[in-house]
């Protein structure tokens, strides 16, 4: 059985292995399930992680509507193929439904197929066929 459990305040320690199991060199950034308009989603299978999925709301200049930034979805091999990504996402979309957001959206990358049929299936639209991402990353001398 999946169970799709949203990690908040209080969460650290089941954030945390999120954080080891997706991302071994790093650590826990503590602050992150201190913010409301932060969003860690867990997948359990059998009180098993299996994947995750995080995501940022994101106020809007022109409308009092914020939209929300799936910033990252993931699952891990042994667990994919099961429908864990797509109950991650519906999870998020009923979340942010009830809280009336404007939309969500995600970005990745055309070579990702995994990634691609994931969205698609889910309801994600493609927009414009020549998004393009710019990146600027901190300069260190």
């Amino acid at each position: 059985m999946i169970k799709i459990k949203r990690l908040q305040k209080g969460n650290e320690k089941l954030a945390r292995e999120v954080a080891v199991k997706f991302w071994p060199k790093s650590e826990l950034n503590d602050e992150f399930l201190k913010k409301e308009t932060n969003y860690l989603l867990a997948a359990y299978v059998d009180n098993t992680l299996a994947g995750f999925a995080y995501a940022y709301e994101l106020d809007r200049i022109e409308q009092s509507k914020p939209m929300v930034f799936l910033y990252s979805i993931d699952v891990l091999p042994e667990y994919q193929r099961r429908g864990i990504g797509k109950q991650l996402i519906e999870a998020l979309r009923a979340e942010f439904t009830e809280e009336g957001f404007c939309k969500m959206f995600v970005l990745t990358d055309e070579g990702n197929t995994a990634a691609m049929r994931l969205y698609q299936s889910t309801g994600g639209k493609r927009v414009l066929p020549d998004n393009v991402l710019f990146v600027y990353n901190e300069e260190k001398e």
